[in-house]
C-alpha cells in the first residue's frame, strides 16, 4: 500500500533573492498493492516531482521543503534513506543517460543485485532474462553511452527490474522508444506482474497505453491532483484532458510510406547529399556498421521525417549533417559545403541541430541568454536578437524562466529551451532529434506548427521521430532507416492513409500472488538472515 497525505514540495529558489518554486500542492491519494497506476498531465504539471517523492529522492536528495507524508509499504520516505527504500522501490528517471554509469550493459543490470549479495550465477542468468524482457538480447558487452537514446532507456528499465522491486516507478519510460519498443516494455511489465505482485507507477505523455493497462489514473495540473480515477476518465472527461495538453488516444496510427521511385524524380539540386557513407563507432560499438553505404539526396525545402527502430542509424546519420561525426567512407555535402572540409562551428551557420538530450547543448546562465547565444554568434544586432528571444519565450511560455538557469528547469522545460535556442538561429537547415519527447500535446503541436511555418518559408527540416501521426501530418518526405541502411526515401504517399494494425494482445486477468523467481526468493532469504 502507498499512502500520500497532503504532500507539498517547494524547490529551493533557482536564483539569489528569488522565491521557492512550488511544484506540488496538497496532493493526497492511496495506491493499492499490485496496482498499475498512470500519472498524466501537461508539461510542468509536477509528474516527475511526484515520481521523485514516491522514490524517496524527495526529500532525501533534492534541495527544497516538503510538507505532508509519503509512505511506501509502511516506510515513511522522510525517515528512510534512498538506499533503504531502493530495496522495495525501483526507479527509472525521465533521462536514462543520467542514471547509467557502468562500463557495460551487463554491469548496469548486475549492480543492484551485487549490492544485495546475490549469487553471481543467479546474477548472470538474471541479466539474460532482463535483456530478453526489454528486447536487448546481444547487448551485454556494449558501453551504455554508445547506445541510442531508446536503447539506453531499455537498459535503465532492465536495471530497475533486475532486483524485482515491490514498487516500480517509471518517469516517461517510453518517450524515446519506437512503437514496437513501447509495446514490448508494457508487455514485459505485464508478464512480470502475471507471476508476482508488483505495483507499477508510470508517468507518461502518451496515454494510449495508460488507457489500456492502468487500474488507476492520477491527473495533475500545476502541481495539484485534479482527478484520481480509473481509465473511464479518458472517455468521460476527454475535453478536459485535451484542453490541458494531454493527448487522448486518436485511433490507429498511420503507416507512412514513400511514393514509389518511378512516381517522383531525384532532386537536381539537393541541399543534402550523402554519397556511399559508412560509419562505425570506435568505442563501445558492435561488429556491425552504424551506417552502411548510405546514399541519399534531399531536396531543398523538404520536411523529412527520419524514422526507424531504435538503433537503426537515424541519429548517426543526422550527426553527419553538421560534422559532429565524419564518415569513415564516402562524403557528405550540405548546403553546397563538403562537411569534411569544415568545422562544426562553420556548419552551425547552415545547420541548426537540436539534440535528443537537451543537457547536451544547454550551458548559459539564464534562459534568455541561452536563446540569444546562437543569433548573437551569427552576428545579428541587439534589436534583432531581442526580438527573436522574445518570440521564443512567448512561443513556449518561457517568460517566467527568462532570468533562470535553464539547467535547473524540469526536463520538459529544458527541451523547450533547447528547441527555442536553435529555432532562433533561423538556419537554412534544421535537424531535430525527437524534438517533442517530454512535451505535452499542446506544446508539441505549437512547436511543430512553428517548424512547419519555417519550412513553408524555405527551411529544410530533418526530424527524427517515432510519432508517426506527427510525421504524416507535418512532413513532406519520409526517410526510413533499418540496421544502417536506407529502406525508403521520397515524398509521403497520401493516396491512401493506411493504418497500423492493432498490436495489443488481449489483457489477461492478473494474479494477485503467484510463483516468484529464484532471485526474488534469494533476496527475501538474504534480508531475513540479515534481520536475524
Amino acid at each position: 500500500m502507498i499512502t500520500v497525505r497532503d504532500l507539498g514540495w517547494r524547490y529551493a529558489p533557482l536564483t539569489d533573492g528569488a522565491k521557492p518554486v512550488e511544484s506540488l500542492r496538497h496532493v493526497t491519494f492511496d495506491i493499492h498493492s499490485g496496482s498499475f497506476v498512470g500519472i498524466i498531465g501537461p508539461t510542468g504539471a509536477g509528474k516527475s516531482t511526484l515520481c521523485m517523492a514516491l522514490a524517496g529522492i524527495i526529500p532525501n536528495l533534492a534541495d527544497g521543503t516538503m510538507t505532508g507524508t509519503v509512505e511506501i509499504n509502511g516506510m515513511d520516505t522522510s525517515h528512510h534513506s534512498v538506499s533503504a527504500l531502493s530495496e522495495r522501490v525501483g526507479y527509472v528517471q525521465q533521462d536514462p543517460e543520467s542514471q547509467l554509469f557502468c562500463a557495460t550493459v551487463e554491469d548496469e543490470i548486475a549492480f543492484p543485485l551485487e549490492n544485495r549479495g546475490v549469487d553471481p550465477q543467479i546474477i548472470d542468468h538474471q541479466i539474460d532474462v532482463m535483456l530478453d524482457l526489454v528486447g536487448m538480447t546481444g547487448y551485454r558487452k556494449r558501453v551504455p553511452t554508445s547506445l541510442s537514446g531508446g536503447q539506453m532507456q531499455r537498459v535503465a528499465i532492465a536495471a530497475a527490474l533486475a532486483a524485482e522491486p515491490d514498487v516500480l516507478i517509471l518517469d516517461e519510460p517510453t518517450a524515446a522508444l519506437d512503437p514496437e519498443g513501447r509495446q514490448e516494455v508494457f508487455d514485459a511489465l505485464e508478464r512480470i506482474r502475471q507471476t508476482r505482485a508488483m505495483t507499477v507507477i508510470i508517468a507518461e505523455q502518451d496515454t494510449e497505453h495508460i488507457a489500456y493497462w492502468a487500474d488507476q489514473v492520477l491527473f495533475m495540473v500545476n502541481g495539484e491532483l485534479i482527478r484520481n480515477d480509473d481509465t473511464s476518465l479518458f472517455t468521460r472527461e476527454r475535453g478536459l484532458l485535451e484542453s490541458s495538453g494531454v493527448r487522448v488516444d486518436e485511433g490507429p496510427v498511420p503507416v507512412v510510406k514513400a511514393l514509389a521511385r518511378k512516381d517522383h524524380d531525384e532532386p537536381k539540386d539537393p541541399v543534402i547529399s550523402l554519397n556511399h557513407v559508412s560509419y562505425r563507432y570506435k568505442h563501445g560499438g558492435n561488429a556491425s556498421l552504424a551506417l552502411d553505404d548510405v546514399s541519399v539526396r534531399i531536396e531543398r525545402g523538404a520536411f523529412v521525417g527520419l524514422v526507424g527502430r531504435n538503433g537503426s542509424g537515424k541519429t548517426t546519420l543526422a550527426k553527419h549533417l553538421n560534422g559532429l561525426i565524419r564518415p569513415v567512407k564516402g562524403s557528405v555535402v550540405v548546403d553546397g559545403l563538403d562537411v569534411g572540409d569544415h568545422s562544426v562551428g562553420e556548419m552551425a551557420a547552415h545547420v541548426g541541430f537540436v539534440f535528443q538530450n537537451p543537457d547536451h547543448q544547454i550551458f548559459c546562465s539564464t534562459t534568455k541568454d541561452e536563446i540569444a547565444f546562437g543569433p548573437t554568434a551569427l552576428g545579428l544586432d541587439g534589436a534583432a536578437v531581442f526580438k527573436r528571444v522574445d518570440e521564443m519565450l512567448t512561443l513556449f511560455d518561457l517568460h517566467r524562466y527568462e532570468n533562470v538557469s535553464p539547467a535547473t528547469l524540469g526536463y520538459g522545460e529544458r527541451r523547450a529551451v533547447a528547441l527555442s535556442s536553435v529555432i532562433a538561429m533561423r538556419t537554412p537547415i534544421l535537424v531535430l532529434d525527437e524534438p517533442t519527447a517530454g512535451l505535452d500535446h499542446r506544446l508539441a503541436a505549437r512547436f511543430l506548427g512553428a517548424v512547419a511555418k519555417l519550412n513553408s518559408h524555405g527551411v529544410t527540416v530533418i526530424m527524427i521521430s517515432h510519432d508517426m501521426r506527427a510525421v504524416y501530418r507535418y512532413c513532406t518526405h519520409v526517410l526510413e532507416m533499418d540496421d544502417g541502411h536506407v529502406v525508403q526515401y521520397g515524398p509521403i504517399d497520401r493516396t491512401e492513409r493506411t493504418q497500423q494494425p492493432q498490436t495489443r494482445r488481449q489483457r489477461k486477468p492478473r494474479k494477485s500472488h503467484g510463483p516468484v523467481s529464484a532471485t526474488h526468493v534469494l533476496l527475501k532469504v538474504t534480508k531475513h538472515e540479515e534481520e536475524h
